[in-house]
C-alpha cells in the first residue's frame, strides 16, 4: 500500500490534509509559531471539557494536577515543563464545572492570567515549607486546598489526585476527612479521543519531526557519531518551535541490537545500520512518535539486512491493517503479525500505543502477550495511535526499527506520519 494514500475509502480519511494547517492563531499561546497556527481557544476547551466529562462521570467535584503535562492538557499553561517533571512547583485544581485554580510558580503567576480556562492564579510558594519540612508543608497546602474545594451535597467530600501529589498533601486530605481518589485512568480516558485542534498539533509535530529525519538520512556517512545524528533532531525541533525530545534512541551496527539504546559517541562505520525513533514534542506541546532505520554507505544492504528490514516492513503493516474503531484489544493482539521464530524473543510486547501529549493509554500489547499484559478496551475513532515493529535475532549483529502513526477512523485509519521507507533495504520500489 502506498504510505501517502489513506486507507480504505472512509470519507473521513482526508479530513487532516497538510493544506488544514494553514490557518490564523487564535488567542494565547506560549507555542505559537509561524509554520502551523490553530484555533487555541477551541483546543484548550475541548481539552478542559474532556477532563470535566470525567469527572462528572465518575461523581468527583475536582481533581488535583501535578504533573505538568497533565495541567498543560486541562489548563493550556505551560511553565518550565521539564524542570516541573521533576520539581514538584506547580499543581492545580480543576473542578468538575467551571474553571481550574492553577497554584503557580511563584514569580510567574502571570502564565495563567487572561486565559479563559484559569478563574484564578495563586502562588504555590507556601506548599513546602523553606526549611525542607515536607510535612508541615503539606498540611499548610492540604488547609489551602480544603478552602477552594467545591461543595458537595451528599457524603464524604471526594478528590481525584494524579499520581505527582506530593504523598503528605495526600495523607493531610485524608485526615481532613477527604476521600483522595486516583484520578489517573481518569485523565488517560480524558486524552484518548483527539479533537480536530489536537491533530492539527500533531500533524505540525510530525512535519517537523519528518524535516529532522530527512536531514538525519542526508548527513549519515561514515565518521558520524550516534551521539551528533541524533542533535539534528534536537536541534531541528528547536528551530521549528518545538520543545523538547522524550528519549535519545538512536543507535547504529551491533547497538541496534537490542533495542533501547541510547545515542552514544560511537562512530557509525560504511554498511552499518542506523536506526532511531524521534518521540519528540514538538510544536504545541505534542508528540512526533515515529521510527526509521536507514542504511550508511557505502556499497548495497547485506541479504541479512534487507530480511530484517523486510520483516520489521512486513509486521508494521500487517498490524496497521488491524486498526480500526471498534476493534477490541483483545481482537488486535490475537490478530498480530507473528514473527518468525528466531525474532520472537526480542519482539516489543507494546505493538500499539496512544499518543498525545506524550506517548499514552491505549498500550495494547502484540500476539502472545493479551493473557499476561494486555487489558480489555476498544479503539474509538478520533484516538491518536502510533504502530510499532522490531525486528532483531538474540545474538543477531543488527536490527531494525519501524513505527507509523495514524488516526484511527470509522473504517480503519488515516496515516499522518509521511516519511519514506528506504527502498534500497527492501529491495525494491514502494
Amino acid at each position: 500500500m502506498d504510505q501517502k494514500t489513506p486507507h480504505r475509502a472512509d470519507p473521513e480519511a482526508t479530513r487532516y490534509s497538510r493544506n488544514s494547517l494553514t490557518r490564523t492563531s487564535i488567542g494565547k499561546t506560549v507555542s505559537d509559531h509561524g509554520a502551523a497556527q490553530m484555533d487555541m481557544i477551541a483546543l484548550r476547551a475541548y481539552r478542559l471539557r474532556r477532563v470535566q466529562e470525567q469527572l462528572r462521570k465518575h461523581d468527583v467535584p475536582a481533581i488535583l494536577l501535578c504533573d505538568p503535562v497533565i495541567m498543560r492538557y486541562a489548563t493550556g499553561v505551560r511553565n518550565m515543563q521539564p524542570w516541573s517533571m521533576h520539581a514538584n512547583i506547580r499543581c492545580a485544581l480543576v473542578p468538575a464545572e467551571g474553571k481550574a485554580i492553577l497554584f503557580e510558580y511563584h514569580g510567574s503567576e502571570h502564565l495563567g492570567e487572561g486565559l479563559e480556562t484559569v478563574e484564578m492564579v495563586l502562588s504555590a510558594k507556601g506548599r513546602y515549607n523553606l526549611d525542607g519540612s515536607t510535612y508541615a508543608g503539606g498540611k499548610s497546602f492540604a488547609d489551602l486546598l480544603m478552602s477552594y474545594l467545591p461543595p458537595q451535597k451528599v457524603g464524604k467530600r471526594r478528590l481525584a489526585v494524579d499520581s505527582r501529589v506530593e504523598y503528605f498533601t495526600g495523607l493531610h486530605l485524608q485526615n481532613a476527612g477527604i476521600e483522595v481518589i486516583s484520578g489517573g485512568r481518569m485523565m488517560s480516558d480524558a486524552q484518548a479521543i483527539k479533537s480536530d485542534e489536537e491533530v492539527q498539533c500533531i500533524m505540525a509535530s510530525l512535519s517537523v519531526a519528518e524535516v529532522a529525519l530527512h536531514r538525519i538520512k542526508q548527513a549519515i556517512e561514515p565518521g558520524k557519531t550516534e551521539i551528533g545524528l541524533w542533535s539534528i533532531l534536537e536541534a531541528t525541533n528547536v528551530e521549528f518551535g518545538g520543545e523538547y525530545i522524550d528519549t535519545r534512541l538512536l543507535s547504529s551496527g551491533h547497538r541496534t541490537n537490542p533495542w533501547y539504546q541510547e545515542a552514544t559517541d560511537r562512530i557509525v562505520r560504511p554498511r552499518e545500520l542506523v536506526a532511531l525513533d524521534t518521540d519528540m514534542i514538538g510544536p504545541f506541546g505534542y508528540d512526533a512518535d515515529v521510527s526509521r532505520t536507514f542504511f550508511c554507505p557505502s556499497g548495497r544492504p547485506s541479504g541479512e539486512q534487507r530480511t530484517l528490514y523486510r520483516t520489521s516492513y512486513d509486521q508494521l503493516h500487517h498490524n496497521l491493517e488491524l486498526i480500526k474503531a471498534g476493534a477490541t484489544f483483545r481482537e488486535m493482539s490475537e490478530k498480530a503479525y507473528d514473527l518468525p521464530e528466531r525474532f520472537k524473543q526480542q519482539m516489543m510486547p507494546m505493538t500499539w500505543h496512544g499518543v498525545g501529549l506524550y506517548g499514552q493509554w491505549p498500550t495494547i500489547v502484540g500476539r502472545g502477550h493479551h493473557e499476561k499484559y494486555g487489558e480489555e478496551g476498544v479503539l474509538e475513532e478520533g484516538m491518536v495511535l502510533s504502530c510499532e515493529s522490531y525486528c532483531g535475532e538474540v545474538g543477531g549483529s543488527e536490527g531494525v526499527k519501524l513505527e507509523q502513526q495514524v488516526i484511527v477512523t470509522r473504517d480503519g485509519y488515516q496515516l499522518l506520519s509521511d516519511f519514506p521507507f528506504e527502498e534500497e533495504l527492501l529491495g525494491r520500489e514502494i
